[in-house]
């Protein structure tokens, strides 16, 4: 039997970010890891916690190290919460600590029915909620009807009193209450009952669906993945069903599930399989009731939602509808449903060039930026250049202009490029932007003025941070540090102070050395193990920095200062000791 592999700190690290880590790292030295166990190749343990008295974590393992995790609390979906990081450093630490258990299914063989039974009863004394379990059928036996009533009452019992307007509800105890039926219908399915299966299915999907105003609420997407499981596997149900009666059925749930994603919550992800079903495991007949489902719910407004709404149905519409559509049916779906992609590309396809162009002309903005490659694609790309002309002076899209931006440099043109670089640059002045104008404009051997123009320009309007960059950039350190001084001391960014200490340290190690110790002050006074260990890091290039102009004496002078001052706290000794400060 494989064993559990022995993993290094630097592997949870990797496994979690650096907030979670430390976080668990401070619950670790707690001692909240209790009841830590292995069985097989996973770890189980408990872990004290916040909102509850304690939260259960799994970490699951294969040869190469961590595969898999899970954790109960409210942020604990894929397992890389501060509780998970606990146990797994409680591995690294103290792995005989870990009691060895059996595998369940090997310790239940070993009972007698009479045991089986008492175990039972035991359990439900613990856990009365569960006794909802005794009443679902289980997915090998014999019987092909399903009393559909108790899987009904089951899925609506999972989600108890939970409400939008309940701050406690907690989508992931509703996941895992729904997760028996899920079950269930899994079983029924690889015994080849895809109907049994179906109607589960169907019934965590309807569900879900009344109960709409809780996955409103479903920040982690517990229940969205619930839908997206089930209308996947209904897909499979299809499959292997040949009644039709049954066929609409599923087909129905589908589509209402397609119509609840795409309408009615803006396009969140969980029916994104549905069109495919429609469109390769269908009917020809039952593609046309479809596609009569979707016109039906077609919108008719004129508001933004109506429009995009009416592109999403737009494309269900033309792929229900590939095999029997001629060329103006198609142009006539595209038209009504605001298609401008496929109206485009069917235009051009039909060498109707004119009408491309004209259809492209009266798009907004974001929509004709990404009609643009399909004229290129078509061997258009003068015309798709021609089209962004034309309206150059109104865009408020500046991504219509990169690109017209991008053509003009691609085929020489570098003095037409560069002008809109600039008009680009005063748009939204950054430093990402200003690097884009040096490669050109040198070039051209217009750098220097260019330069000074926005120079300038920046010291008028005082766009102090900005100038930093840009000195930053040039390698100019000395100005940097100069308006660095004329910053407010309330408009000072963090990170900027970093990067003009980490410019400085050759040149100016003086005022280096000012910065790097004034920033690991000042997230020192904010606590936090993370903080800490930032502060640590700056430090250690504040020694590194004295040892470069050999003034030692003074970092421990500094350093010995510091460990006085914030001598009670603990956890940041700690991280001065592990890079040896």
């Amino acid at each position: 039997m494989p064993s559990i592999p022995r993993i290094k700190e630097s592997a949870i690290r990797r496994w979690t970010d650096d907030a979670y880590f430390h976080r668990g790292q401070n619950y670790f030295e707690q001692g909240a890891i209790y009841d830590q166990r292995r069985q097989g190749m996973t770890l189980k343990s408990k872990c004290s916690g916040t909102q509850s008295p304690f939260y259960r974590q799994e970490v699951w393992f294969d040869s190469k190290g961590i595969k898999s995790a899970e954790c109960s609390c409210p942020v604990g979906a894929g397992g890389r919460c501060k509780h998970t990081v606990a146990l797994l450093l409680m591995w690294v630490s103290d792995p005989d600590s870990f009691k060895e258990v059996e595998a369940i299914d090997a310790t239940l063989e070993k009972r007698s029915k009479a045991e089986l039974i008492a175990l039972i009863k035991q359990i439900l004394d613990q856990e009365p909620d569960l006794d909802y379990l005794l009443e679902l059928p289980l997915s090998d036996e014999e019987r092909k009807t399903l009393d559909i009533k108790t899987i009904r009452k089951q899925a609506q019992r999972a989600f108890g009193g939970s409400g939008y307007y309940d701050e406690w509800t907690n989508t992931r105890e509703i996941e895992r209450n729904l997760n028996p039926l899920f079950k269930l219908a899994e079983g029924y399915l690889a015994h080849n009952n895809a109907n049994n299966a179906a109607s589960i299915y169907e019934t965590i999907i309807e569900t879900i669906l009344v109960n709409e105003d809780v996955a409103l609420g479903d920040e982690e997407g517990e229940l969205l993945g619930v839908v997206f499981d089930c209308a996947e596997s209904l897909g499979e149900c299809i499959s292997k069903t040949t009644d039709s009666k049954k066929r609409k059925e599923i087909l129905q749930v589908l589509f209402s599930a397609y119509e609840w994603d795409k309408i009615k919550m803006g396009g969140v992800g969980a029916a994104d399989r549905v069109p495919e079903i429609f469109t390769s495991k269908t009917r020809p007949e039952e593609k046309t009731e479809i596609a009569k489902w979707t016109r039906e719910i077609m919108p008719k407004g004129k508001d933004w939602s109506d429009g995009y709404h009416r592109e999403v149905l737009g494309r269900l519409l033309l792929d229900l509808e590939a095999d029997t559509l001629d060329d103006e049916a198609y142009l006539k779906i595209c038209r009504e449903t605001g298609r401008l992609n496929d109206l485009i590309e069917r235009l051009l396809k039909l060498k109707r060039i004119k009408d491309a162009e004209e259809s492209a002309k009266a798009a907004e903005d974001y929509p004709l930026l990404q009609t643009l490659d399909i004229f290129v694609k078509h061997k258009q790309a003068d015309l798709a250049e021609k089209l962004v002309i034309e309206r150059l002076e109104k865009i408020k899209d500046s991504r219509l202009i990169e690109w017209l931006s991008e053509r003009l440099r691609e085929r020489g043109d570098l003095a037409g490029s560069l002008k809109l670089e600039e008009r680009l640059f005063w748009q939204r002045p950054n430093i990402e932007q200003y690097k884009k104008l040096c490669k050109p404009a040198k070039k051209l051997n217009q750098w220097n003025a260019l330069r000074a123009r926005i120079v300038a320009e920046l010291e008028k309007k005082k766009d102090v941070g900005l100038l930093i960059d840009i000195y930053l950039h040039d390698k100019e350190v000395g100005l940097a540090l100069a308006m660095l001084g004329r910053m407010p001391e309330q408009w000072m960014v963090h990170s900027l102070r970093i990067e003009v200490a980490k410019a400085a340290k050759t040149q100016y190690p003086q005022e280096s050395i000012r910065l790097y110790t004034e920033a690991a002050v000042h997230i020192m006074d904010r606590r936090d193990r993370g903080n800490y260990s930032q502060a640590a890091q700056y430090l250690r290039e504040v020694r590194d920095i004295y040892a470069q102009i050999n003034e030692t004496p003074l970092w421990n002078e500094l350093i010995a200062d510091i460990r006085e001052r914030y001598k009670k706290l603990p956890a940041l000794q700690s991280e001065l000791n592990q890079l040896k400060l």
